[in-house]
């Protein structure tokens, strides 16, 4: 479990969009990456401010030795009153224990906090939906939940690797409001290194296979709990809408109505012969627009910039 320096910048992007503060719950004890004039410097240009927290080294030498703050410090710096870690065993002296691959979560950790911090710890936990459900039920109403994990190139880092739209059809299916989700490109120097974000959540969210490079790729999401938020189990996105399609159509076209390929066919109803032809030309156009862009490794995303 770990803040990168990039990590922290896209903390203090999301706190511009509306501050962090209040209580806190991590998935365990976080190794901090950033000096406390970088923290500071980064708000500035986030114009996000601090409070005025004095420096407390992590209590790791190597860490410390670089000048390297405290998790309980940064944490402190963007607002936060109340920290409560979280772990598995007592091993780095956490404040509460909690197996998140166990059903359950303790009542006195469900719906406390404003903040649940995972950065880079459920892809360790053997039965990831139980982790990410305790992570929505820990968080409270307006409260939001942040999961920054690998999704691309981490072979052995942990047991998963996950798709962005996990996060995305897991927090709309338990009513929560989806902020953010991005893709982010990630250098080898993974905890000091400039990351390079993608907007994945607003823009056309299904890729072909092959279309990212060979660097790392991690997936930052974050989800706002609201009043109606409970815990459901997704279905992926692009299937339900294709049978949502079907079932409006009468099962002839598998294509969503709103889309120009769904308003084609529907055009075609009439005539089977030329919706065949319509279906060839749509599916060969799909192939090679796949061809090209995972040739070219370009992402239908927006670029957010460095972090």
């Amino acid at each position: 479990m770990g803040l990168a320096r990039a990590a922290v910048n896209l903390m203090l992007w999301e706190s511009a969009r509306r501050p962090l503060g209040g209580s806190a719950v991590t998935l365990g004890r976080q190794h901090v990456y950033v000096t406390g004039d970088e923290v500071r410097a980064m708000a500035r240009t986030h114009q996000v401010a601090l409070q005025p927290i004095r420096d407390e080294l992590h209590r790791e030498p190597t860490l410390a030795a670089q000048g390297f703050l405290s998790d309980d410090c940064l944490l402190r710096m963007i607002g936060f009153e109340r920290i409560v870690r979280v772990d598995y065993s007592d091993y780095e002296v956490p404040d509460a224990i909690l197996d998140l691959n166990a059903p359950d979560t303790p009542p006195d950790l469900t719906a406390a906090f404003d903040f649940v911090l995972d950065s880079g710890t459920i892809e360790h936990v053997f039965d990831i939906a139980a982790a990410i459900r305790h992570c929505a039920r820990m968080v409270r109403p307006g409260g939001r939940v942040m999961h920054l994990t690998p999704s691309s190139n981490c072979v052995e880092h942990g047991f998963h690797s996950v798709s962005p739209t996990l996060f995305a059809d897991f927090y709309r299916a338990c009513r929560f409001e989806v902020d953010r989700i991005c893709l982010c490109r990630i250098p080898l120097d993974l905890p000091r290194g400039p990351w390079d974000v993608y907007d994945y959540l607003n823009s056309p969210r299904f890729i072909p296979l092959g279309q990212l490079d060979g660097q790392i790729w991690f997936t930052f999401a974050i989800a706002t709990a609201t009043a109606e938020s409970t815990i459901a189990t997704p279905q992926q996105w692009i299937y339900e809408r294709t049978w949502q399609a079907s079932a409006q159509s009468g099962g002839t076209i598998a294509e969503p109505p709103d889309s120009k390929a769904g308003r084609l066919l529907q055009k075609l109803s009439g005539s089977p012969a030329l919706q065949r032809v319509a279906r060839r030309v749509i599916e060969r156009w799909r192939g090679f627009r796949e061809w090209t862009r995972a040739k070219s490794k370009s992402l239908p995303y927006p670029d957010l910039g460095r972090f």
